[in-house]
């Protein structure tokens, strides 16, 4: 069973153990477009229109509604909405209200850095279940530097606010690099003057679609910066990233993980969203996971959403199979952000350890000891 504490008397709970039991459809991510009003160099998503044409064509709100209600039929409850940046997708509003007259509980995924008056007074009239918005620093110099857009910050507090205005539940996700690592204590007071809690994330992988489009394997994190900065509050970010340089000369000792020779039992990843999630690419295609664009896609336009749910479900338990290397490592305790899709972003199988997630893990293993078992809280790799 999914490792995570049940709770049997809330209803959420018990709907979503029914739906793992069942091998049920409960939630799924549409990513509604490529495009996005900001130029962010480590995006995995973000396009121009002529690097997008060969990959396909945004589905119509047409496309999208007739395949909503299939998955309602199917017993979809949860419906994320993503990009690019999803308010960017052509009549959103009407495609938002339409999705929320249906039923479903919708998650907004945005940067909240370019809303019309008319975006806002769809979400007045229909607050989302919850929002994640992005920060991208904690100044507007940084904004520029990292989204291309001066004047970014502002936009997006006044959106922040906003949405605490009409009582929509906000999460908010700080997501580093090298360009905005020393915003970090920023960052930080930001949040605390909005009353909001943030979550880092710095496991950043490549374009999704071509590794030139976008700069964030050169803009993410060294293994040895992260594990760092995990290890120290934000006001100590400049302090990590100077031990940081330390701490990269262990990578002299460091061997990748390899399988025993002695044959295991295949172990299966407790990924909660490989037994009841699915993602809808904007060209139409879908998979498990939204970070698992490319491994064997399916089209539910072309063939429905049931044929589609059957096709990736009879490949879960080949897919989402911990290696052998992995169930064999000495470091497997400490290895929190290994699942499948990470794996696959990183290797192009979910089959292989990635050696970014393997050289971290050992490093934040080798610093975590030496402050004292000390590490700031991160985002999982999947939630």
């Amino acid at each position: 069973m999914i490792e995570k504490q049940w709770d049997l008397s809330r209803i959420s709970d018990r709907i979503q153990l029914r739906a793992i039991q069942q091998r049920r459809p409960l939630s799924c991510t549409m990513e509604l477009t490529y495009r996005c009003n900001f130029h962010c160099r480590m995006c995995y998503v973000r396009m121009s229109d002529a690097q997008a044409k060969p990959y396909g064509r945004l589905r119509t709100v047409e496309e999208w509604l007739d395949m909503a209600r299939q998955m309602r039929e199917a017993g979809v409850l949860y419906l994320t909405l993503t990009g690019g940046e999803c308010t960017q997708y052509p009549r959103f509003t009407e495609l938002y209200e339409e999705l929320n007259q249906m039923g479903f509980l919708i998650t907004v995924m945005s940067n909240a850095g370019a809303y019309t008056e008319t975006i806002r007074e769809t979400f007045r009239r229909y607050p989302p279940r919850t929002v994640g918005i992005t920060l991208y620093g904690g100044s507007s110099e940084t904004y520029a530097a990292v989204t291309g857009d001066p004047k970014g910050l502002d936009k997006v507090l006044e959106n922040i606010r906003f949405f605490q205005s009409i009582g929509a539940p906000v999460g908010l996700n700080f997501t580093m690099i090298r360009q905005n690592v020393l915003d970090y204590p920023k960052v930080g007071r930001l949040c605390q003057e909005l009353g909001l809690s943030y979550t880092l994330i710095t496991d950043i992988t490549g374009h999704q679609r071509d590794l030139s489009f976008s700069d964030a394997l050169q803009s993410r994190l060294s293994p040895a910066e992260r594990a760092c900065v995990a290890c120290h509050p934000p006001e100590e970010v400049a302090l990590a990233m100077e031990n940081a340089k330390e701490l990269e000369k262990k990578l002299a000792h460091f061997r990748m993980p390899t399988a025993p020779e002695e044959a295991l039992e295949p172990e299966p990843d407790s990924c909660i969203g490989s037994h009841t999630g699915c993602a809808i690419y904007w060209n139409g295609e879908m998979g498990t996971c939204i970070s698992m664009n490319g491994r064997h896609n399916v089209n539910p336009f072309d063939i429905g959403f049931e044929a589609a749910w059957a096709q990736i479900k009879a490949e879960q338990d080949e897919t989402f199979r911990r290696p052998a290397a992995c169930q064999a490592c000495s470091m497997a305790p400490d290895c929190l952000h290994n699942c499948a899709a990470r794996r696959f972003e990183g290797t192009g199988s979910p089959h292989e350890p990635d050696p970014y997630t393997c050289q971290y893990t050992y490093l934040l293993r080798i610093y975590r000891a030496r402050q004292g078992g000390t590490e700031t809280p991160q985002a999982p790799s999947c939630v």
